[in-house]
């Protein structure tokens, strides 16, 4: 089975007003995830079921994914809400998804994070899920076995191998440059003086001509 795992795209911000549920995309987080659905149609892979969250912003988002791609069934599944636990996402997505050989959910973070980091087993603090992304996994058996994280996609379409991680730790310091020109004739001068401090002064030759005793 591939799994696509596709979190919501930009939404407007909550207020008193507006329940959570009700945020919807904004025209940024349109027309960014549009071109990432493009991106991910021209793949030319089609999507046996397509699985959202029931908030608004998860739903938009779900409909421009199929409105830009291939597929098949579409349907709220209602473990995509974030107040759900992964593993019960996870058991959902499976039983949902049947024989079916490609299935996208559409969701929310920190829940996805949790999901990828179940499925691939790996940390999640170390999975940084952008707006708008799609990850894909591989898997023999969701409901059981570790999947494979082959690939995610940017909101620009570009698409990276693996999970999206967060960066790095920062690189070691660069080594010190090589001393110049002037440093180093300074260094050898400095060598030479404490080479002739550490040899003993040669005995002072004595006067031509005077005696030497014996």
């Amino acid at each position: 089975m591939q799994l696509y795992v596709v979190r919501h795209g930009i939404a407007v911000e909550g207020s008193d007003g507006m329940p959570d549920g009700s945020r919807p995309l904004t025209e940024k987080g349109r027309r960014r995830f549009l071109r990432t659905a493009r991106a991910f149609g021209k793949l030319g892979r089609k999507l046996d079921l397509i699985l959202t969250s029931p908030l608004v912003r998860a739903v938009q988002t779900a409909e421009i994914l199929a409105g830009a791609s291939k597929h098949g069934k579409v349907g709220v599944l209602e473990e995509l809400d974030p107040k759900f636990e992964a593993p019960a996402l996870r058991a959902a997505v499976a039983g949902r998804a049947g024989k079916a050989g490609t299935v996208a959910v559409v969701g929310h973070e920190p829940q996805l994070s949790s999901l990828l980091a179940l499925l691939c087993e790996v940390s999640q603090a170390d999975i940084d899920l952008k707006k708008g992304s799609i990850v894909r996994l591989d898997a023999a058996d969701l409901a059981e076995e570790k999947s494979d994280a082959r690939w995610w996609m940017k909101a620009k379409g570009n698409r990276v191998k693996g999970l999206p991680l967060q960066k790095q730790a920062k690189a070691p310091r660069a080594p010190a440059k090589a001393a110049s020109g002037k440093s180093k004739r300074a260094a050898k001068h400095q060598a030479r003086k404490r080479t002739a401090a550490a040899i003993p002064p040669k005995a002072a030759r004595p006067a031509t001509g005077a005696a030497v005793s014996v």
